[in-house]
């Protein structure tokens, strides 16, 4: 069950993106946010005093095309990229993952089924059409990370990714609740996937609301079912609901 939240007006909302608020499918490029969360994003921006921010393992660039027209505060690749509230960037320098790519597409990127995503100080391995390739996924990625000590892995769902360590969501969260609008508030944050463990972590250790969308193992105080249960508690934090929310 989802806590009860009379004065959303006291809190920060942070949200995950894909398997969030956006259905996760075959493909990345395929993703798409629905008219219905673009506008229950913008009542909840509204209603919260713009103390509401996606933290995703997408870039800021995809962020804000699948939020168009919407440009929120956000943090992008697992908190390498972040845009706060005044609308300043602020970038770890990348490192130049080019070697490791070029790997990667020519061991595993021509199975058909696979996708191997280019991102600014990461690259992600997509086998969700080739659930039997996984183990070699994975070998594949343990290897060239091996042979690095800048780099992590993040293994999420149906994907593997290389990135250099670093901030992770966690940091994030922090670094938001550190500025105006979201300093002073009580956090909330969901997410429905391992990479988001550490925003849960760093939530929770303020007291707030974490919520894992989902029912897989994790730190998250709180469970939604799925994204559904999750929109209609969303909804319901906004002070002037609008007709066309998820029933």
């Amino acid at each position: 069950m989802l806590p009860q939240v009379d004065d959303v007006d006291g809190h920060a909302i942070f949200l995950d993106l894909d398997g969030t608020i956006a259905e996760i499918v075959e493909h990345p490029e395929a993703t798409r946010v629905a008219p219905t969360t673009l506008r229950l994003l913008e009542a909840l921006r509204d209603s919260a005093r713009n103390a509401i921010a996606v933290i995703s393992g997408r870039e800021l660039a995809v962020i804000d095309r699948l939020l168009f027209p919407l440009i929120l505060p956000a943090a992008g690749v697992h908190g390498l990229e972040r845009r706060d509230a005044t609308g300043v960037v602020h970038r770890s320098e990348p490192l130049d993952l080019q070697p490791i790519t070029f790997v990667l597409e020519k061991n595993i990127g021509d199975e058909s089924g696979v996708v191997v995503e280019r991102k600014p100080g990461a690259v992600a391995v997509h086998y969700r059409l080739r659930p039997d390739l996984e183990r070699r996924c994975c070998e594949i990625v343990k290897e060239l990370v091996g042979q690095r000590a800048d780099l992590r892995i993040i293994h999420g769902k149906m994907v593997f990714e290389i990135i250099q360590k670093g901030l992770d969501k966690g940091d994030v969260i922090d670094a938001f609740l550190n500025e105006p609008p979201f300093q002073g508030r009580i956090p909330v944050f969901a997410g429905d996937d391992v990479t988001d463990e550490a925003g849960f972590v760093a939530v929770n250790r303020r007291g707030g609301i974490s919520i894992k969308v989902g029912s897989q193992k994790t730190e998250a105080r709180f469970h939604a079912e799925d994204m559904q249960e999750l929109e209609r508690w969303l909804w319901n934090l906004v002070v002037e609901p609008c007709e066309d929310r998820v029933q």
